[in-house]
């Protein structure tokens, strides 16, 4: 925060002068590293450094926003900055100005404890040359081009990214925090080919430390599962049990979590209002949003008004204990209740620093069950392992109905038999998580959001 003291100090002047005494300024300041591989040379090759800076204002129970990002900052120091700086604070009072008074908006006062230390944050990374970093890329597509010579055609988009964090949160209440934070990642897509036929698979890793990273494990991940897909079928159309692989649950489970969103449940657009300590899902399902937990990409001490980010219990064995709340829709819900219980669960998100924090997820995950994979296979006689499902955007967010074109494995006797493609499954999300009839025990990320593999009792598949 040291190094964005006199920029503070300059726009706090300024909003005094103009008379505005409650504020809150989000600064963030960002360096991107992007290469991509292709046919072991450099493809693609971009760094980049970003500063930008969110403000709010609070005028009689108005809420402004504006925003400004610098290209580069050293030119705070300049003259023309103050003029940019007053016309950003001029834009947040006239915004301010065109929209009803709200007594639920609030900036929160000073942390009343100290947040713990996460492991976000890999001090090597600044050092690591750039050379190292593309000799990643490099080996990813090595990797994955190994993998089986003679079947894989090409590989695309072996790529690696990282990105370097800096975050302040002041306001007007006393409110002074930072923090920092890394992310690695690489992707890689590979095409496999046989006859005519080519079928692909991409995988990917991320970590907040550049060393955890398993390069080689994802190449040969990436056309493994290219493979795998080659010779694919449909099959007959029928009501079959389903697991859904970890990566696919995750999908459905991304869609699950605006149920649980306060701002939802009050407006009454999510299935989940008025079920609050009910058994609404199968027992063998828990769910948190876990702030904390820093495997996922959405792990921070802090929420993006600064609240303490927590771990919340939504679901307990199937039954629903909890949604989600920042401090605006905690307001809101005690506004109409005589038991004013609602509190922040740390869950203001800024998703970009060019619109104000809003209510969503940290890290959604369910809890791994005792399964193995290889345990849930041998529970199925016949059924379908889904792999791959297209359009998961189109599943209605209150019904939870849905359609989905997918891909996938048929098993026989616990054993995979052959590629499916081409097919189609439909049922409702909410029933979806009723029918989990088993859950893995091979939880993983896929950026916020994180699952193991379900076995379903059954959906509807249309095939031949």
């Amino acid at each position: 925060m040291e190094r964005f003291g006199d920029f503070i100090e300059k726009v706090e002047t300024i909003l005094k002068r103009k008379s505005i005494f409650k504020y809150e300024l989000y600064i963030q300041e960002s360096s991107q590293f992007d290469v991509e591989s292709k046919d072991g040379k450099i493809d693609f090759l971009n760094a980049s450094q970003f500063m930008g800076m969110a403000l709010r204002i609070l005028k009689d129970n108005k809420m402004g926003f504006s925003y400004i990002t610098i290209s580069q900052p050293d030119l705070i120091a300049e003259r023309w900055f103050e003029k940019e700086m007053e016309r950003v604070i001029e834009d947040a009072i006239i915004g301010s100005e065109a929209i009803l008074p709200d007594s639920c908006w609030e900036f929160l006062p000073p942390l009343r404890e100290t947040p713990p230390s996460l492991p976000i944050f890999d001090h090597t990374l600044v050092n690591i040359p750039e050379e190292k970093k593309i000799e990643k890329a490099k080996f990813l597509e090595e990797a994955a081009r190994a993998f089986d010579p003679k079947k894989i055609e090409k590989v695309r988009k072996a790529s690696y990214q990282d990105s370097v964090s800096h975050r302040v949160l002041v306001n007007s209440n006393g409110l002074r925090f930072s923090f920092d934070s890394t992310l690695s990642s690489i992707s890689v897509m590979a095409v496999a080919r046989e006859g005519v036929e080519s079928e692909m698979g991409w995988e990917f890793d991320f970590s907040h430390f550049f060393n955890d990273i398993d390069v080689e494990k994802v190449g040969k991940r990436a056309s493994q599962m290219a493979i795998e897909k080659l010779g694919g079928r449909r099959i007959k159309s029928g009501r079959y049990p389903v697991i859904l692989r970890n990566d696919v649950a995750t999908e459905f489970l991304s869609q699950l979590s605006h149920s649980f969103l306060a701002e939802q449940v009050l407006k009454e657009k999510s299935s989940l209002a008025g079920k609050l300590g009910q058994r609404f899902f199968s027992q063998l399902i828990s769910i948190f949003d876990d702030g904390l937990d820093h495997r996922g990409i959405s792990c921070a001490p802090i929420d993006g008004e600064g609240s303490l980010t927590k771990r919340t219990p939504l679901v307990l064995k199937g039954e629903v204990v909890g949604y989600l709340y920042d401090s605006y829709w905690a307001n809101r819900e005690n506004l109409n209740s005589k038991e004013k219980k609602a509190r922040s669960t740390g869950n203001s998100r800024r998703p970009t620093l060019k619109a104000p924090p809003l209510l969503g997820v940290t890290n959604f995950i369910i809890e791994n069950g005792d399964s193995t994979f290889e345990g849930l296979l041998k529970n199925m006689v016949k059924g379908l392992l889904v792999d791959e499902v297209m359009g998961i955007h189109t599943v209605d967010p209150i019904s939870g109905d849905f359609s989905l074109g997918c891909s996938g494995i048929w098993i026989e006797n616990g054993e995979k038999a052959y590629p499916v493609k081409s097919i189609a499954i439909a049922g409702n999300l909410f029933d979806l998580f009723k029918r989990v009839k088993a859950v893995g025990n091979d939880f993983r990320f896929f950026g916020s959001f994180g699952s193991p593999s379900l076995l379903i009792d059954y959906l509807e598949i249309s095939g031949n």
